[in-house]
């Protein structure tokens, strides 16, 4: 498969701009290039952002129709009525779950939870878990970070006697389901500031709403007391880092590191994350795959259970599980992209608009994760039906530019359903119907490449010269965090560097590490998992453009600065 280059743009600000932000500030010229270059030019945004404050958390009650919820939840806690929160199988919603059930339970609600199996009911709210609440006595069901596409559910709950509350954060279609309420910042009516919440930051808007209007005095219901939970959900669901996610997540980081909740403490310590000071990266790759590995495998409740549980013994008992949990489904997953790497590896990816594929043999689980790796890849959308029988379940992964909600729509008469993000969704599809998917979806990516999209970009936020690169500014930049989509990890790009040393370290050679010197500044530098893309570029250059991020490196007592490498290319001087 021939390697696509990755095209840098480089931010472009004005100097001025820069000096006065640095000065007005009382921050470094390197730091003030990357506030200009997202967006925060003016003294007041920078300090909101670098200082982001709980006090300043949005209105709940601005989210649409929250205040038919909030009062509805509110009757149904004085009546002793029976509430039954329904949520997704993922991190969103489970941790969505557990922060409901815990701030309900608080404030003296008779409330359960309920979780649907992924590999036996699918996604979101179902006939069959809505006719067994009714049987279970349920009068108000709650959903979380689902429903939002749920009319005939809904409809069916409706003939049964149960009221719905939908609070979800997923697209909603040109209508809404009929119900007490629709919570979801993302309706087109929404008067909401910020749009980017996840599944859990609008139950806690829910949960935070109930709390401040008939409940404050209950100071153990308080929502901010759950932040370490909405942190989680929130991370690990991948919405933007920026506006009111920042300053949850920014606290929410703090508050796991003392968390009193036995289960993330159970899982930390699981995932070698005890007494660390926690990053965003974490979460990531730590904590939220082991939540994730028993819905992508079997049971979804065990999260909820591991996060609801008072008992220090079956918290350690369930975050055992989950991360046995978590190493089987590595190893269903590489099995899988071996599978799928195989035929994609010889793809042309230059004349590729799209990737489908499709399998009986494939676990609906884990595919989600596989067909991420291969957009990753292969930079185009993807998607990765598992068959059984006729039907099957397919996620869909997306890459920057491409908008796969909007692209399933164009297909929607090929699909049984569909739902989900810009960025990533997931589908249900007749196997008769897969070949004509896959053209379709091939053709709206080929439109998408005549345009000009569809070629890998990396967003750099300036030019540093080799002797501003010191551990100084590498730790200055740390006040940026948390990093994550909408907010990443600075890139800078340092030109006509010379490569002093370099060769492949790891396993099977696949990271590079670099020497690199300009001037009498000589500087460490490594690209993990990049030695096969970048090593020919490193050896055969005299002098190179470099693309990094700063590192703070500890190793032997000693603390420096290093360079992550991103990308690197031939210097082309004029």
């Amino acid at each position: 498969m021939p390697q696509l280059n990755t095209v840098w743009e480089v931010a472009t600000v004005e100097d001025k701009l820069v000096e006065r932000i640095s000065r007005e500030c009382g921050v470094s010229k390197a730091l003030a290039k990357v506030l200009c270059a997202r967006g925060l030019t003016d003294p007041q945004s920078v300090q909101d952002f670098l200082y982001p404050d709980l006090h300043k958390l949005h209105d709940a009650f601005l989210l649409p129709d929250m205040d038919a919820a909030a009062s509805r939840l509110a009757r149904a806690i004085a009546d002793g009525e029976h509430i039954r929160i329904y949520g997704d199988y993922d991190v969103d919603g489970i941790t969505a779950v557990s922060l409901l059930v815990s701030v309900l339970r608080a404030c003296g609600a008779n409330v359960d939870y309920y979780i649907p199996n992924r590999l036996v009911e699918g996604y979101g709210l179902n006939a069959d878990a809505v006719t067994r609440s009714a049987e279970d006595g349920v009068g108000l069901l709650v959903t979380v970070d689902c429903g939002i596409g749920a009319f005939d559910e809904v409809e069916l709950a409706s003939s049964l006697g149960l009221d719905v509350i939908i609070t979800d954060h997923h697209e909603p279609g040109k209508s809404l389901p009929t119900c007490v309420a629709v919570v979801d910042p993302k309706r087109r009516d929404c008067a909401y500031p910020f749009e980017g919440l996840a599944g859990v930051g609008v139950a806690f808007k829910l949960a935070s709403a109930v709390w401040d209007r008939y409940f404050r005095q209950v100071a153990e219901a308080e929502p901010l007391r759950y932040l370490d939970l909405v942190t989680l959900g929130t991370v690990a669901d991948v919405v933007p880092l920026v506006d009111e996610n920042r300053t949850i997540v920014s606290h929410g980081l703090s508050m796991m590191e003392r968390t009193s909740n036995l289960g993330i403490r159970s899982l930390m310590a699981v995932s070698d994350l005890e007494g660390r000071a926690l990053k965003a990266g974490h979460i990531s790759f730590g904590l939220g795959p082991r939540i994730n590995a028993a819905g992508r495998l079997g049971d979804p409740s065990l999260g909820a259970r591991l996060f609801l549980t008072d008992s220090e013994e079956e918290a350690n008992s369930l975050a055992a599980m989950l991360d046995e949990e978590n190493r089987r489904r590595q190893e269903i997953e590489m099995d899988i992209l071996r599978q799928v790497w195989e035929p994609v590896s010889k793809m042309n990816v230059r004349s590729t608009g799209a990737i489908v594929m499709g399998s009986p043999q494939w676990h609906s689980g884990v595919i989600g994760i596989v067909a991420s790796k291969i957009a990753e890849m292969t930079f185009r959308p993807t998607v990765l039906v598992a068959f059984e029988g006729d039907v099957g379940r397919g996620s869909c992964r997306s890459v920057p530019g491409f908008n796969l909600y909007e692209a399933l729509g164009e297909c929607s008469d090929l699909l049984l359903k569909y739902g989900g993000h810009a960025q990533a969704a997931g589908i249900s599809i007749s196997a008769d119907q897969l070949d004509a998917f896959r053209e379709r979806l091939n053709e709206i990516g080929l439109e998408c490449l005549r345009r000009g999209e569809l070629v890998p970009t990396m967003r750099v936020d300036g030019e540093l010269a080799e002797d501003e690169i010191d551990l100084e500014l590498a730790l200055e930049l740390s006040r940026l965090e948390p990093f994550g989509l909408g907010n990443p990890s600075p890139v800078f790009v340092s030109r006509n560097m010379m490569v002093l040393e370099c060769r492949q370290v790891g396993p099977e050679g696949r990271h590079l590490k670099v020497k690199l010197g300009r001037g009498r500044r000589v500087l460490d530098a490594i690209g993990f998992r990049l030695s096969k893309k970048l090593a020919r570029v490193a050896m055969a250059a005299e002098e190179v453009d470099v693309a990094y991020s700063l590192e703070v490196n500890e190793w032997n007592g000693r603390t420096s600065v290093e360079l992550l490498l991103k990308d690197l290319a031939e210097s082309k001087r004029l």
